[in-house]
């Protein structure tokens, strides 16, 4: 028995001489601490804003305002940036950048000269065209942001009280039932496009003359493709319209039931010479649905917008566009414009409404 009591009194020492070694340890990393928050932490300081912050001071840079999806011409967007620091135990201070103290730059070279940049504002110019896309990069100190936009017309700017359009010469220029043309309008770079037409009348071959040159690209990347299509109508002055208005009116009975197909005078986009119906070989070229169904007309939907065109009139939208399916009538708006309609599944309408 007694050498057994002599065991566990040995036991007993051992375990009591490891209390003293977890105590110091604790007492150490206690001291350290509060040597840290007392005494090293006062010494780094920083002045911010009248205010000082002790100890490691992390700075962040909020950009305003958000980004968004458009941006619009003519408008003024400010930007600002504020300087946040934080020191111990989270204390924060912020600091609100001047404008002058903002770098702002526009990333494409070709819309450097049509951005007015005055210190943190800038404002687009009416002459970019919507659909349009810019990258605004916006710098304070050792940060900055990207804003990423598409440009995007004021309709409501562009129409005068008796609904006639102020901008016909735009290419992304609205015209419908609510928007009207000037009889008196009329393109001043008419040209006529080098491809194959079924109409022998000359003033409707023609097109301004950027468009001209993009349906060229169309009708030559269908080719390629082994689909041939033929010019049918393009430009058509008021008065014209006005003479094919008057008999759609006789053959479709009514006035109404017309209005379905065809504008009426100064409500057609034939008249800004941006519109070109067209057909093939295989419908005796005339301007019928059926286009929708042959494999040409299959391409035209699906490829057109690498051109600049659009559907100007797609099935499905009618309620929207105020008139029926039309897979013959390509309209320009350039590419840029016409990848985001197409791609997002919109009518020229829809995109200016959003």
């Amino acid at each position: 028995m007694a050498k057994k009591i002599v065991l566990k009194r040995s036991k007993r020492r051992r375990r009591n001489r490891k209390t003293p070694i977890i105590k110091l340890i604790g007492v150490f990393i206690l001291v350290v601490f509060v040597v840290w928050v007392i005494v090293a932490a006062p010494f780094k300081t920083t002045k911010v804003a009248d205010e000082v912050l002790h100890g490691n001071v992390k700075e962040k840079i909020n950009f305003s305002p958000q980004e968004g999806d458009y941006i619009q011409t003519g408008k003024t967007i400010t930007y600002d940036a504020t300087l946040v620091c934080r020191g111990l135990f989270g204390k924060e201070v912020a600091l609100g950048a001047k404008g002058n103290e903002l770098v702002i730059t526009v990333e494409e070279n070709k819309l450097k000269n049509k951005v007015d940049i005055n210190k943190n504002k800038i404002k687009i110019s009416n002459s970019v065209t919507s659909g349009t896309p810019i990258s605004v990069r916006v710098s304070y100190k050792n940060q900055s942001k990207t804003y990423k936009y598409t440009v995007r017309d004021d309709l409501k700017k562009k129409i005068g009280e008796d609904m006639f359009v102020k901008n016909p010469k735009e290419y992304d220029c609205v015209v419908n039932k609510k928007r009207h043309v000037s009889s008196d309008y009329e393109p001043d770079d008419l040209v006529y496009p080098d491809v194959d037409y079924a109409q022998t009348n000359k003033t409707v071959r023609q097109m301004r003359k950027k468009a001209a040159r993009a349906l060229e690209d169309l009708f030559k990347g269908a080719r390629e493709n082994d689909y041939i299509f033929f010019a049918v109508s393009g430009y058509r002055p008021y008065n014209m319209q006005e003479s094919i208005h008057t008999s759609q009116i006789r053959e479709y009975g009514s006035e109404e039931e017309a209005n379905k197909y065809s504008a009426k005078a100064g409500e057609s986009e034939h008249q800004l010479g941006l519109s070109m119906d067209v057909s093939i070989n295989s419908l005796s070229y005339k301007l019928t649905e059926e286009l929708a169904d042959t494999d040409e007309g299959k391409w035209l939907a699906e490829n057109c917008h690498k051109y600049g065109f659009i559907i100007r009139f797609p099935k499905g939208k009618e309620s929207i566009t105020g008139y029926n399916y039309e897979p013959w009538h390509v309209r320009y708006v350039g590419k840029d414009l016409a990848k985001l309609i197409h791609d997002n599944d919109l009518t020229l309408e829809e995109y200016f409404e959003l």
